[in-house]
């Protein structure tokens, strides 16, 4: 049981470190300004919680059977990288011999310094880039879409089994690379 605690302590402790203010204080992006503001106010919510498990003996894998959530979900719950839902946070404060209410800051979702939604975009132009320019070329020749002529547009849908999607629209203007013309030797 000590050992097993002594893991779970670690696991949170390194959680908690591997997004400390420490990571975000250059500040070199708007997603690290939010992900610190995010962190900030979450802290003395987490540690908190994470004082009051410690105290009690609780592990994930304790608290995660009584709660009903894998012990990876509390894990991430109380290093501040998972929202806490309701029933989760009637659950955790109970358990945790805590005030009602005092888990709510948990409950919004963590802006995160390493978003998944971010990594997802990413990876969806990485993997599906090479077709689209390829699609773009067919279509308009030598060209590529402006980013400073340029807007977004994101929308919800629903899916064919009824799901909720979400659709982003590029909306960019079509720029010609320059054509042999512009590349001839200036006259003598």
């Amino acid at each position: 049981m000590k050992k097993t605690l002594l893991i779970v302590s670690a696991v949170i402790a390194a959680g908690l470190c591997s997004f400390s203010p420490a990571q975000a204080t250059d500040r070199t992006s708007v997603v690290d300004s939010l992900a610190l503001d995010s962190y900030e106010q979450r802290k003395p919510t987490l540690d908190m919680a994470n004082k009051a498990a410690y105290k009690k003996g609780l592990t994930l894998e304790a608290l995660g059977k009584t709660c009903k959530l894998l012990p990876v979900r509390v894990g991430a719950i109380l290093t501040g990288q998972a929202p806490l839902e309701k029933a989760a946070q009637d659950c955790l404060e109970k358990e945790l011999d805590l005030k009602a209410g005092s888990l709510a800051p948990l409950a919004p979702p963590p802006v995160r310094w390493q978003s998944g939604a971010i990594y997802r975009m990413h990876e969806a132009i990485e993997v599906y880039g090479p077709a689209m320019q390829r699609w773009m070329n067919e279509r308009f020749g030598d060209m590529i879409m402006s980013a400073i002529d340029f807007n977004i547009t994101v929308e919800e849908t629903k899916g064919s089994h009824g799901e909720r999607r979400m659709r982003i629209i590029f909306d960019g203007k079509a720029l010609p690379y320059s054509k042999d013309e512009g590349w001839k030797p200036a006259a003598p």
